[in-house]
This record gives C-alpha cells, structure tokens and sequence, in this order.
C-alpha cells in the first residue's frame, strides 16, 4: 500500500544559484475515472476537519459519514488489505516513521440506465478462412470460432451502428475488459460475448495451423518475453508483465532463465523449506563467491497475488447486500440525487519521509503536558501512531450489515 518512489533528482538553478531536489512518486490515483470524493486520513482527530470549500476530506468528516459512508469491501479483499496496512505499519514503526497519512479515492459507478447508448444492430457478415502454411498437413488442426467479420465499405444502412451507441460513455465504461489484468475472474470472456449477442452468431473463423509448429513458437516466443521482463525487474520478475502490470498468476518455471547465475554478484536460490509458500533468498558476496561464500540478504516470495484485479489498482465496492442503484447527494447540491450502481476505491499509504525526530519528539512531549487530549494529535510516538492508524482503517473499511449480524448473533 506504500506509494513508490521512482526517483530522485536535482535540478541546478544557476540564475538562483540554488539546487532544488525533488522525488518522484507513483500516484495513487492511476486511473482515467474521474474522482467524485478524495479523503486524507491518519486516524486522529484534533484539527482533522475539512474546512469549507476544501475537497480532500478529513478523518472527522470520514467519522460523521459512519457507518453509511464506510468504505465496504469483499470481505476476503479486506482481510487481504488489512494484512498489508498491517505490514507496512509494522515497518514504518520499526523505521520511527509517522505522520503518514492513507490517500483514498472514490469513484461513483454511473446507473446503467443514466448512459445513453443501444445495443449495436446486427452487421452484416461472412465466413471469413485464414490459413496459415503447415510442414505437415497430418498434424494441421482447424480450430473454428464465433467472431464479428465485417468490412466498413459493406456496411447498408439497415446494418449500420446507431449514432447514439458511439458515445464516450461506451468506449471508456467502468467495467470493460480492458480494466483488468490478464487472467482476472472479472474479465468477460468472448463466450459470454456471444451469448449476449454482441457478435453475430453466422460468422465462422477457421485457422489452420500446425500443431507442433505453433506450440514451438509460442514457446520461443514466451522465453523471449520472459528473458526481457527479467533483465527489466530482476529480482522481483516473477510478479510482473512485460507492461510493468502485476500478474495474477505465477509463471511457469520452464520459461524462467536459469536463476542461480551471478547477477552483480548476487544470485537467487530456491528454498525448499516451506512448500506451501516457497519462496527464494537473495544471496551476495562482496568478493569473488565461491560455492558457499554467500550471505542471506533477503527472503523474496516466489509469488505474490496482486490485491486488486484492476489494471488501475481500484478496489471495488462489495454491493452484496446492498439495494443497487442506491442514491447519493451531490457535493452543494443537496437536493440533487444521482443514482449509482457502486463505487470504485483507490487507497495508498503517502507522506512516509518524517520520521519522530528531536522537533517531533518535543512537541509531543509538549502536547503530553498539556493533559487531556495529547492522544488525538497526529504528532505522537510511532508505535501509537501505527496502532491508532490499523484501528481507524478497521473502522472505515467495516461493513456495518456484517457487523449488524455479529451484534445479533453475540449471546446477550
């Protein structure tokens, strides 16, 4: 949950005879959907009110929202992100950081029936061959699907797409395949496409293709891929794409380049001790290694799911037990409503670069001496500023229907 850093550079003004240093951070908000809400939250609450006009809201105004405006999540996806918050509170604490603060982003799934558009009429089609030239005609195989042909120039006027499906509603919808990653439960398959009449069901693609020849180069072919996506994110390869996107699911083994070569001195060793969560450990020699000069540096997971699916990091709203579309008031207008089928969350942990130094120690020594209250500040020490952060993601992430139903069950 940590945002990335990306860099660091420094830029000389010679006219000022100064240089500036600056960071460079990925933003939380990587995504093309708009943001309708945007809190800054720590977890205290003196001086933690949003004032008037101001946009990014405060932990208060997250408080007076509760429990209706919680931030509810699969119950599954919350363990899962709690468990990280948890991590990364933990390291935080150990390197004396505080004062950070979990950036959250929201984004109001339009009513479907608020977005103009038809489903497309029936194009005209044809079966459409593609071959392709075999070695081996006996161990060609045909292979025939459903799928859209049909040529610009053919198009008649009864066939042709209603002007009002062409809107940009359509194009950049909120859940299209597109906003997946690869391999994700979410994604509709070209099945399912059919099925929902998107694609004319008369049209028929054969390709002819030798078996052995296409397996060989789509191995080849992946082995490159594969050898690139190293050089670029060694030792951490096994999580990514050739986009720099997370997998959802690990690689197969034989397409990784042989792990244990000397790479800058260090090199990656399997460790059979745990098989039901292998990992690898990261191992160097500042000399010249030999077969047990190494030092453990790190214990890298072989594989790690991504949390989120989306291919902009959003977690979606988990609207189970909740009536879709429900109303929201617009900010200002409060007699204004407008329905939503859901909402699309992004959260990241900024502002980690302070750490509980000598100015920060005497002011929460101060505030400590000022009696009551001392607690609610966000100037605290790092092992209170961390637990105080997890209680607070624990109450803003709590779904209130599943805490309804543990109250009820609870003997009196």
């Amino acid at each position: 949950m940590i945002t990335k850093f990306l860099g660091m550079y420094r830029v000389k003004l010679y006219h000022l005879r100064r240089n500036v240093k600056f960071v460079v951070m990925k933003s939380v908000y990587d995504t093309d959907k708009h943001l309708h809400h945007v809190y800054d939250v720590k977890g205290s609450s003196t001086g933690r009110d949003a004032k008037p006009g101001e946009a990014v809201k405060k932990d208060n105004d997250v408080r007076r929202a509760l429990p209706d405006g919680a931030f509810v999540l699969d119950y599954n996806l919350r363990d899962r992100l709690r468990a990280q918050v948890e991590r990364d509170c933990q390291w935080l604490k150990s390197m004396k950081i505080m004062d950070y603060s979990m950036l959250i982003g929201v984004h109001n799934i339009a009513h479907s029936s608020n977005k103009r558009g038809v489903m497309p009429s029936p194009m005209k089609s044809k079966s459409k061959v593609v071959s392709f030239e075999n070695e081996s005609e006996s161990n060609a195989q045909t292979i025939s699907q459903n799928v859209a042909g049909y040529e610009g120039d053919e198009i008649s006027n009864e066939s042709s797409l209603d002007a009002s499906y062409m809107t940009l509603d359509n194009y950049l919808a909120d859940d299209d395949n597109d906003s997946y990653l690869e391999g994700s439960s979410q994604k509709r398959n070209k099945q399912s496409l059919i099925n929902d009449n998107l694609l004319p069901n008369d049209v028929s693609v054969k390709v002819v293709k030798c078996a052995d020849a296409l397996s060989e180069e789509r191995r080849r072919e992946s082995e490159n891929v594969e050898k690139a996506i190293e050089d670029m994110y060694w030792p951490f390869h096994r999580y990514y794409d050739l986009q720099g996107r997370r997998r959802l699911k690990p690689v197969r083994d034989d397409l990784i380049a042989e792990e244990n070569r000397r790479r800058n001195g260090c090199k990656l060793v399997q460790s059979q001790s745990n098989e039901e969560n292998p990992y690898f450990k990261l191992l160097s020699s500042s000399s010249a290694p030999s077969e047990f000069g190494y030092t453990e540096i790190y214990q890298i997971p072989s594989f790690e799911k991504p949390l989120s699916e989306r291919k902009d990091g959003g977690f979606m709203m988990d609207c189970t037990n909740i009536d879709t579309p429900f109303k929201l008031s617009l900010p200002g207008a409060p007699h204004s409503i407008e329905y939503c089928d859901g909402k699309i969350f992004y959260m990241g942990i900024i502002d980690i670069l302070q750490q509980f130094n000598i100015r920060k120690r005497i002011e929460a020594r101060w505030r400590r001496l000022g009696g009551k209250g001392w607690e609610a500040a966000s100037c605290v020490h790092p092992t209170i500023y961390a637990d105080r952060f997890l209680r607070f993601f624990d109450e803003y992430t709590n779904n209130p229907d599943i805490q309804g139903e543990k109250e009820d069950a609870s003997p009196s």
